[in-house]
């Protein structure tokens, strides 16, 4: 098979020879490793559909001993569950290689550095006085980025806040408070107040936050979206321009994310949204030669691109 020629949007600076990237890197890496992909997938199946089959002779044999109809669909469904569920596990044990090495290569063609797991740690206290982030008793991070877009230096990467509570019976329970992504900005200058961007929350909003005032923003479609709190109304409203704010919106749909959080503090621009994980290769059971699996990260990299240029932006016009 040949590889694919420009199936990829160049526009952007940081993408420019993508294209050539692609079919001399990354698909015959792709196209060596599908040989795999088939012969795991087929191997799956062998034994998901063993579990299955299994679950129906134990069905069978179930329904003959006592009838119990009840009984028999269970086994029947429980062999299915797991039939399936040990293929799809079996089938894509490879995405993590694969992945890590298409992140990897995208990210040293853009003059970023990408580490899948064991970086330093992001400090979140900044995150979590400012309520951007909640309380948490644990943390779990993974994909990281670090680089510069548009002459600001960034930190992006996943994390897993839990917090640690005990059932009735006292047993140490764990739930979930944050699964998304974190970004942070050097904005390049210090900002003169403090500015947080949440979601709007209609009868639940507030007219303020601590020691911030409530922001009226200048694009009625964004003050539907967007509640906006500072303690320096005309910075805020500067800086949150309403190109900004459509990045920002762009970014949260890219990600497939929910309750976007941002704040301008300091020095630095901070978001966190609620999204699954990022920059996944997808399925193993379809073919990895699709270039929509290569595409979707490039499209989730670039509204990252985006929202770090509405940030420089007004920081050079402030010069």
């Amino acid at each position: 098979m040949n590889s694919p020629l420009n199936e990829f949007d160049e526009s952007r600076p940081e993408f420019k020879g993508f294209n050539a990237l692609y079919a001399e890197h990354i698909y015959p890496y792709l196209e060596n490793i599908e040989h795999e992909r088939i012969s795991a997938v087929d191997n799956a199946k062998r034994i998901g559909g063993g579990i299955a089959f299994l679950g129906l002779v134990i069905a069978y044999y179930i329904f003959q001993r006592n009838q119990n109809i009840g009984l028999t669909v269970f086994a029947a469904l429980a062999g299915g569950v797991v039939g399936y569920i040990t293929m799809y596990t079996l089938a894509n044990k490879m995405r993590g290689e694969i992945k890590e090495f298409v992140m990897t290569s995208i990210c040293r063609h853009i003059g970023w550095q990408y580490t899948k797991s064991g970086f330093p740690e992001p400090n979140l206290e900044m995150w979590q006085k400012n309520k951007i982030l909640p309380s948490h008793d644990r943390v779990n991070y993974e994909d990281q980025m670090t680089g510069r877009a548009h002459e600001r230096d960034f930190i992006f990467c996943e994390a897993h806040l839990e917090r640690k509570h005990r059932d009735k019976d006292g047993n140490t329970q764990w739930s979930t408070v944050f699964r998304g992504i974190l970004l942070e900005i050097d904005s390049g200058r210090k900002f003169l107040g403090r500015t947080i961007v949440l979601r709007d929350v209609g009868i639940f909003n507030r007219k303020k936050k601590g020691d911030l005032k409530r922001v009226g923003l200048v694009d009625p479609v964004f003050e539907k979206i967007f509640e906006a709190y500072g303690t320096d109304q005309v910075e805020a409203r500067y800086l949150l321009t309403p190109n900004f704010m459509q990045r920002l919106v762009d970014l949260e749909n890219a990600v497939s994310g929910k309750k976007i959080r941002v704040g301008f503090l300091h020095r630095k621009l901070y978001i966190a949204i609620e999204a699954p994980d990022q920059f996944e290769i997808g399925s193993l059971m379809k073919t990895l030669l699709d270039t929509r699996r290569t595409e979707k990260i490039l499209e989730e990299i670039g509204a990252i691109i985006d929202v770090i240029d509405g940030v420089a932006k007004p920081m050079k016009r402030s010069r």
